[in-house]
């Protein structure tokens, strides 16, 4: 996606100061090195962990994105002063810079906050006394992620409909590990991403093929085979094609599994982003199995579902025997 920046700011949250840095000035969007630190920070917030929603058109948090546009300075401040108010409950929730953005993505104007947490790291210093110059290691406890690194909190916002993408995370709050930006930052319920609906349709998937007596490996291998299929197919992962792959004639099975992930969170989502799309067809284009002797494999789909490549043989003493057919050749990488 191309993207185009027209405002930007970075604001310091150090907690040990006890409350934000704001900054009075905008960020030198004239700098190539800034430009492209924030464009791949803002690109890496659409994942397959990506929570998607659509803010109240009514709420506080829509009313200042909205004011973004023609106040962005003052703006951006209240929204991390906001995020920050939630942020600072929680006891173990680290310092960090929260970047603010204004940009364009197809002509379509957004809003982008950022938080990259702050790293400890290793640099040199150069110091000087009446001896000379001493070349000094020193420990630098405030270093942020690099640009190719996802932010570790984030927020886009579209202007004109208020559809937003989310990456959150837990903290602790007064010893409960939870959420907040969703539940106090920006008071809505986002829908699960698309690896949180994958979660429980994994775990559902096992839960009924053991009752209907299905292989586990099989319900697995058929889990990744449909979530590939729905979202090459359709552009998004749809329940009642995964439960027609893994399930396959048994009506009861597909029937009891669609029950099962709607009452464990499962929500069907829109068609996922052209991103979120490359990295799950390529993540679910492969099986990587591990045997219990140690053995493990990864192996393309199509040569999975090839019974004149590979095949799986249940003995009757309860073990699997896999055997690997018709190779011209191996190659030991070390």
């Amino acid at each position: 996606m191309d993207i185009y920046l027209k405002k930007a700011a970075l604001h310091i949250i150090d907690r040990e100061s006890g409350s934000p840095i704001f900054s009075q000035q905008e960020l030198d969007l004239s700098k190539e090195y800034v430009r492209e630190y924030l464009i791949k920070k803002i690109q890496k917030l659409s994942s397959a962990q990506t929570k998607t929603g659509i803010l109240a058109e009514d709420s506080d948090f829509a009313q200042l994105v909205r004011q973004s546009e023609h106040d962005f300075l003052t703006s951006s401040e209240k929204i991390v002063e906001r995020w920050y108010a939630a942020y600072a409950e929680s006891e173990e929730a680290p310092s960090a810079d929260a970047f603010v953005a204004l940009y364009e993505e197809d002509t379509q104007l957004y809003l982008a906050f950022l938080k990259v947490n702050y790293h400890e790291g290793y640099t040199h210093l150069v110091d000087s006394d009446e001896t000379g110059l001493r070349n000094e290691l020193i420990v630098h406890r405030a270093l942020l992620s690099g640009k190719t690194q996802k932010a570790d909190e984030g927020l886009t916002v579209h202007l004109s409909n208020l559809s937003y993408e989310l990456i959150e995370k837990k903290y602790p709050f007064s010893g409960e590990k939870r959420l907040y930006f969703s539940t106090q930052v920006i008071e809505s319920e986002p829908v699960p991403s698309l690896e949180e609906n994958v979660k429980v349709i994994k775990k559902v998937a096992e839960q009924i093929g053991t009752k209907f007596e299905n292989p586990k490996h099989d319900i697995i291998a058929d889990v990744k085979e449909a979530v590939y299929e729905s979202v090459e197919e359709n552009g998004a992962l749809n329940a009642k094609a995964v439960a027609k792959k893994v399930f396959k004639d048994n009506i009861s099975a597909q029937l009891a599994f669609q029950e099962e992930v709607v009452e464990k969170g499962y929500v069907d989502q829109a068609t996922l982003p052209k991103e979120v799309m490359e990295i799950t067809e390529k993540k679910y284009s492969k099986q990587k199995l591990k045997l219990s002797n140690g053995i493990e494999l990864i192996v393309p789909l199509e040569v999975y579902r090839n019974p004149d490549l590979i095949e799986f043989i249940n003995n009757p003493d309860g073990t699997i025997s896999v055997t690997i057919k018709n190779v011209d050749e191996v190659i030991n990488r070390l």
